[in-house]
């Protein structure tokens, strides 16, 4: 073979050689894309839609009697009987002790009888002006003592009739520290008397809180795990505690059977006005560096973003939030190993496909 053609033979297969490297170090932009794509985050997302919810603010409550009052005596005397017992319920104007009478009958009688003589004597004194014999210092005096004498009747009858002390209105007598025997002075303590019917139950809330209750709201109270309904919302402080910085709310219900006691300690359910929010599952709600509760979603470039949400209630399917969009692509799986700004590839479930 001549130089020529040797020369010619090591310059195309240099030329060979050229091209390969080229192509090897070089591959086409299929294959570039591929990788690309192999590179991204798979996250699972579902499609979500805001929904009408009616948020239940739930407070640690107390049951407290409506009403709980010191039955006094008013007058003086001996313990001649006990009505009640301590425990037994009683009714409005049913006695609960009684007084010896004493001589405040006889004071009665004797008050009647001057009443009846100052009247006698007044019809008299008048009957005598009007034939001009009688002066009107006279009849003045007899106007007095009528009226002395009536004073007198209705001062006996009342202390005759408060010889029985009674209860001021239906409920239950709770203490009763007199016996048969003791001696009790106007002011003395007989018993007291709590009202459970209705049953107040006591809560505070906070400022915020206070503005979305309004007086005759409906609520549910919760006691060792049993529901009573039918309760309302019958006050609303205007000023906080001092102390605590809380909004002292009440609610009343029907507790005609006694079945629920003063004292005990409860959940006050109470439903507000409805929102717009997003049903989620639990974890998807994560903690920012600020400590805030955020919400990663996806936009339409699969781009991850972080929203700040305010859970406002739970459900068997997961728990209620605000400060999403209407519509959203949540990051159910996955949430904890992405990032904002992220570009990320969403997998729907099987049974679903992006709307």
């Amino acid at each position: 073979m001549n130089k020529n053609v040797r020369i010619a033979l090591w310059a195309t297969l240099a030329i060979v050689v050229w091209f390969g490297t080229g192509l090897l170090n070089n591959p086409d932009s299929t294959g570039t894309e591929v990788e690309t794509v192999d590179s991204l985050t798979k996250v699972q997302v579902v499609q979500s839609k805001q929904q009408p919810f009616s948020p239940t603010l739930s407070l640690r409550s107390k049951t407290k009697a409506n009403r709980s009052v010191d039955v006094l005596a008013q007058v003086s005397g001996k313990i001649s009987a006990t009505l009640i017992e301590e425990g037994r319920p009683v009714a409005a104007g049913q006695g609960i002790c009684e007084l010896n009478a004493e001589d405040r009958p006889l004071r009665l009688t004797q008050a009647q009888a001057a009443l009846e003589n100052a009247e006698i004597a007044y019809r008299g004194a008048l009957k005598l002006k009007a034939g001009g014999y009688q002066s009107a210092l006279a009849i003045s005096q007899a106007k007095t003592t009528l009226a002395t004498a009536r004073a007198q009747l209705k001062r006996a009858q009342l202390d005759v009739a408060n010889l029985q002390i009674k209860a001021p209105f239906n409920g239950i007598v709770e203490n009763r520290p007199v016996e048969v025997g003791d001696f009790i002075a106007p002011g003395s303590h007989c018993a007291r008397v709590v009202e459970l019917n209705p049953l107040k139950i006591e809560a505070l809330v906070t400022g915020a809180e206070i503005g979305d209750l309004s007086v005759g709201d409906e609520a549910m109270v919760v006691v060792a795990g049993k529901e009573y309904q039918g309760a309302k919302i019958s006050y609303l402080a205007y000023q906080a505690n001092p102390m605590t910085k809380g909004y002292r709310v009440e609610a009343r219900m029907d507790n005609p059977d006694h079945t629920l006691r003063a004292g005990i300690s409860a959940q006050l359910n109470i439903q507000i006005a409805p929102v717009q929010g997003h049903l989620v599952a639990s974890s998807t709600i994560l903690l920012n560096d600020e400590g805030s509760t955020v919400i990663r979603v996806l936009d339409s470039n699969q781009i991850v973003e972080s929203y700040l949400v305010t859970a406002v209630g739970e459900s068997d399917n997961g728990i209620w939030v605000t400060g999403l969009p209407e519509e959203v692509i949540l990051v159910t799986v996955g949430q904890n190993y992405i990032i904002d700004g992220e570009h990320v590839e969403p997998v729907f479930p099987a049974n679903s496909a992006k709307q």
